[in-house]
């Protein structure tokens, strides 16, 4: 491993200083971004492994995707200028790769991993203050809405999937640390998140996804107990689960709970078309449908969606009339935009990052391949990779701790080499 010259070092560390800054701020976030691209194509190291970018999975899934949403331009129903303007939410699919040329081959994960860590557990505490009414920090905090009452920098969606990200790390190190105060202190994290996912936030894709890496936890205890303990096992699997369903009760009987008014919503909007946040997303379902089984293949192009939505609630009112870009569902944007060749790319995309992640150290296996799931259940109910946070974090976290692990076959030491060479001679 030889050692990063100062391009290249500054490189890694704006790219760290990005990734901790995607919960935090969205201008900060692009200057970091901007100031990581440029430190690291001015670096000698960019051209030496830019090579090893193409035996990649996960990089070349990205430069695939951006390419197939560049070439839509082409076929396109919108004009050409909104398309382009499209394509550029979709541009930070280019840090992907390029985070793993920057980190190829490094002992960074340690930092990364803690860098966020801290980040989410600064975010978590300023949070539960705005909640109890301590303190009133972040752009997003209203103290006129009561639920924006625990928003800090984000809204509950974003907020509540990061909140469950940090459950899911915070437990994973609670079970692995060999320090009885350390365990303490991670648990009493992760517990405290809980309440502020169910409680505080009360963003329902945040808490199926705590509900989810909750049930992931129990089976985690029951796997590693069952061979010592099948009784203590089982006990873990049950209170964890009545620890779920407490968290859910408690919830429940908050007034102005999300979670449980998915029915209720559902129902209003099948019988009065009532502009309801489960409902309008049934409605634009319904029409995305429409349009994919129109054009199944190539689909309508970048930025097509919106013409055809505004096409389809022409002269329609309440949840049929409502105008969207965004059907709230990255699966169907993406059939809408690039047919069933864009869900495919759109799915290997997440499959090349899941299938590197599993050669990764524990620590960053367990947090990638968890934002991974989180990130591919809710884009059944949202558009993350279009969404600013949950996309940058998805491409910032997947190319730095994938660069991280990546050891390309340039890699392997001469010495290795070598004996073949002897043998034919």
């Amino acid at each position: 491993m030889q050692n990063a010259s100062h391009r290249l070092t500054a490189a890694r560390v704006f790219a760290v200083a990005a990734l901790c800054m995607v919960p935090v701020s969205t201008a900060y976030t692009n200057i970091a971004c901007a100031l990581f691209a440029l430190a690291l194509l001015s670096a000698p190291e960019f051209r030496r492994n830019l090579p090893s970018l193409l035996r990649h999975g996960a990089a070349v899934s990205a430069l695939l995707l951006l390419a197939a949403l560049m070439a839509s331009v082409s076929y396109t129903i919108a004009p050409h200028q909104e398309a382009w303007s499209w394509i550029g939410k979709y541009s930070k699919l280019l840090l992907l790769p390029l985070a793993v040329i920057a980190f190829k081959d490094s002992n960074w994960a340690g930092i990364v991993r803690w860098s966020w860590f801290v980040t989410l557990c600064i975010i978590l505490l300023l949070s539960t203050t705005n909640y109890l009414g301590l303190t009133a920090i972040g752009p997003a905090h209203a103290t006129d809405l009561p639920l924006s009452r625990a928003w800090v920098f984000k809204n509950h969606i974003a907020a509540g999937l990061f909140g469950a990200l940090l459950f899911h790390q915070a437990i994973d190190l609670a079970m692995t640390t060999r320090n009885a105060r350390a365990r303490i202190l991670f648990a009493a994290i992760a517990a405290l998140t809980l309440v502020n996912v169910f409680v505080m936030l009360q963003g329902r894709t945040g808490q199926i996804i705590a509900l989810i890496f909750m049930l992931y936890t129990a089976l985690r205890l029951a796997w590693r107990k069952h061979e010592e303990s099948p009784t203590r096992a089982a006990l873990y699997v049950c209170a964890v689960i009545a620890a779920a369903g407490m968290l859910v009760g408690v919830a429940s009987t908050i007034k102005g709970d999300r979670l449980l008014q998915v029915a209720n919503e559902v129902k209003e909007y099948r019988q009065t078309d009532a502009v309801t946040s489960t409902g309008l997303r049934l409605e634009w379902y319904r029409k995305s449908f429409e349009l994919i089984r129109a054009r199944p293949v190539i689909g309508y192009g970048a930025g097509g969606l919106g013409v055809e939505f505004a096409k389809l609630s022409a002269g329609k009112t309440d949840a049929q009339g409502l105008l969207t870009q965004n059907p709230h569902n990255e699966y169907l944007l993406m059939a809408v935009q690039l047919g069933a060749i864009g869900v495919a790319l759109f799915i290997n995309l997440l499959v090349q990052i899941g299938r590197s992640a599993t050669a990764l150290d524990p620590r960053s296996r367990q947090l990638l391949l968890g934002w991974l799931a989180a990130f591919a259940i809710s884009c059944l109910a949202n558009s993350l990779l279009l969404d600013f946070a949950e996309g940058h974090l998805l491409v910032l976290l997947a190319g730095i701790l994938l660069g991280c692990g990546y050891r390309a076959p340039s890699a392997v030491p001469a010495t290795q080499n070598a004996a073949p060479a002897t043998r034919q001679a």
